[in-house]
């Protein structure tokens, strides 16, 4: 990377506060995680990875938790646009997940397929992440993806409104 590039990069850091600089910092580092877990580990493995948790004290309030969401999402959005490693929906929904559930948040990584596929449009695979209020990332539009998988397991889409 060129130091002009690096030099504005740091300077754009520099005007996050300190609790955006350590959510961007988690995000970059979960992301690197997640690409290698994605390409190493059985899919069974990943579900208990993103099962695990939440660990933590939940936060205080509503207003609390959405902000926090917010800044997940907003974290791991902008990593994934400045990885050089693949940051797909995936290895996004993974890192977004395990840290949401580090901040003693509830939320639900699901695995999704387009319910219909032709010669002129395959089927494709997608993973998003939602808490019980509202998505974090990778939010489909209503009806695009069958679910194949939910972690934990059980759980429904409430944004998505996934098809049958």
């Amino acid at each position: 990377m060129k130091s002009g590039r690096f030099a504005a990069l740091l300077a754009k850091f520099r005007r996050f506060d300190w609790e955006e600089r350590r959510c961007l910092a988690e995000a970059v580092v979960l992301l690197a995680l997640a690409a290698a877990a994605v390409r190493l580990l059985p899919l069974g493995w990943l579900g208990r990875i993103a099962s695990a948790g939440p660990f933590g004290a939940a936060p205080a309030t509503a207003d609390r938790a959405e902000v926090l969401a917010w800044m997940v999402g907003w974290a791991v959005d902008r990593a994934a646009r400045r990885n050089l490693l693949r940051a797909k929906c995936f290895e996004q929904g993974l890192a977004a997940q395990i840290m949401l559930r580090r901040r003693g948040m509830d939320s639900t990584l699901f695995y999704g397929v387009t319910a219909v596929g032709d010669e002129h449009r395959p089927i494709r695979a997608h993973v998003w992440v939602e808490t019980e209020r509202f998505p974090v990332v990778g939010d489909p539009e209503p009806g695009t993806f069958a679910l194949l998988a939910t972690w934990p397991a059980g759980r429904r889409a409430i944004w998505a409104d996934c098809a049958a």
